[in-house]
């Protein structure tokens, strides 16, 4: 009962916090005040059902192992198609693209706890292949993610390739860590840890997306902004 509540807890808090970035996203870019509503509220109310109703499938064994196809495996790749197809809409991606950098960044703090796998690994009710690289990557994550955060909020020159580097980092031990665990056969992922692949997982591998798509971004608009510089420059003479 205490995981349970310990889940829930987290997970909503985590919710919330995305929902909030995002929020300040749809403030940054979306100036009508009518189409800015309809967003914040949309969001919000996704947010919740998404939360809510992913919670009600996983506490009566929806995601359990003994079904094909594999649901958990399911769940993420079509969190992940709707994350990405979503982008395709100009309004959502100038949204994502609004969001200040930091804040994906630091968000992913609560990678931390990822180390209850350790815990359980240490209860013996993980295998160590599995809880090791997930739990000790998850850590490393979250424990460097206000670091690079910091970095990037005051503008350090190495600030650009910290975050890429890190956020690579991040992707690949979600990637290391669904693939063992789906290679053994999801063993002791049950209620509510189930929670952390299905939901968790690819809520953290979308918004390493949305933040290296941010870092790309600038990187892009630079050499056009330098150039209308000069172009101004030029024409002032």
């Amino acid at each position: 009962m205490a995981l349970i509540l310990f889940q829930t807890i987290i997970q909503t808090l985590s919710s919330t916090l995305h929902w909030l970035g995002f929020a300040s996203g749809i403030r940054a870019a979306v100036t009508p005040p009518g189409k800015r509503w309809f967003w914040l509220i949309g969001s919000a109310a996704f947010a919740l059902f998404w939360l809510a109703g992913i919670a009600l499938l996983a506490s009566n064994d929806f995601f359990r192992n003994t079904v094909f196809p594999p649901r958990i495996p399911l769940a993420i790749a079509l969190t992940l198609a709707a994350g990405y197809a979503a982008l395709l809409s100009g309004s959502f991606r100038g949204i994502v693209t609004a969001i200040p950098l930091h804040w994906l960044i630091a968000i992913q703090t609560f990678r931390v706890l990822g180390g209850v796998f350790l815990i359980r690994y240490a209860q013996g009710e993980l295998p160590g292949v599995f809880a090791l690289p997930a739990g000790i990557g998850d850590v490393a994550t979250g424990v460097l993610a206000p670091l690079v955060a910091y970095w990037c909020y005051t503008g350090k020159s190495y600030a650009r390739s910290a975050a890429i580097a890190w956020n690579l980092f991040g992707m690949a031990d979600l990637i290391n860590a669904v693939a063992i665990g789906y290679l053994l056969g999801g063993t002791g992922i049950v209620f509510p840890i189930v929670l952390i692949p299905i939901y968790a997982v690819p809520r953290a591998f979308l918004i390493h997306s949305y933040a290296l798509i941010s870092l790309l971004g600038r990187t892009a608009r630079a050499p056009v902004a330098q150039v209308g510089g000069l172009v101004a420059a030029a024409s002032s003479r």
